[in-house]
């Protein structure tokens, strides 16, 4: 996750999942690229390899890439959550003075960890935990936008009142 505007009135935390993309790009062409090399000799394997790389590019990049985009508004009292994928766009917004902190959720598989960032409301009724980003990361990102969350949370209730 990339801070990409940290300012008293606004902060816009953002992920874009642009290498998980360029892995899944390269990981389908590898597939279609066997598939085109072997369709002379072998048509039926051919098809198949052909087939599977763009059934399995296609596949991927609609369950995994997606764009988020958090914005907390100061001036509009405002917390919007913004995610577009292939499949379309989402939007959710709640009240700013609702939101209570930010924190990092963990995901165990094995002996990995990973993570993501979510967001904790006190008030208003979607009170309770809502993530930034549907799916666990290993990383930073997580961490860094809890602590951007927090932090900026923490000087909107330090200073003084807009007049």
């Amino acid at each position: 996750m990339k801070i990409t505007r940290n300012t008293p009135e606004q902060l816009i935390v953002e992920n874009n999942p642009l290498w998980l993309a360029i892995f899944i790009s390269v990981f389908s062409l590898v597939f279609v690229g066997i598939g085109l090399v072997t369709i002379r000799t072998e048509p039926g394997t051919g098809i198949a390899f052909l087939l599977g790389g763009l059934v399995m590019g296609g596949g991927f990049t609609t369950a995994f890439i997606r764009r988020t985009q958090l914005i907390l508004d100061r001036p509009r009292n405002l917390v919007e959550l913004r995610r577009k994928s292939l499949l379309g766009y989402h939007r959710r917004s709640w009240d700013l003075h609702d939101l209570d902190r930010a924190f990092v959720e963990t995901s165990q598989s094995g002996d990995t960890n990973t993570y993501r960032a979510a967001l904790h409301f006190s008030g208003g009724m979607d009170a309770g935990t809502h993530p930034i980003t549907l799916v666990y990361s290993s990383g930073g990102g997580a961490r860094r936008a809890e602590a951007a969350i927090n932090d900026w949370l923490a000087a909107l209730d330090s200073a003084p009142p807009a007049a």
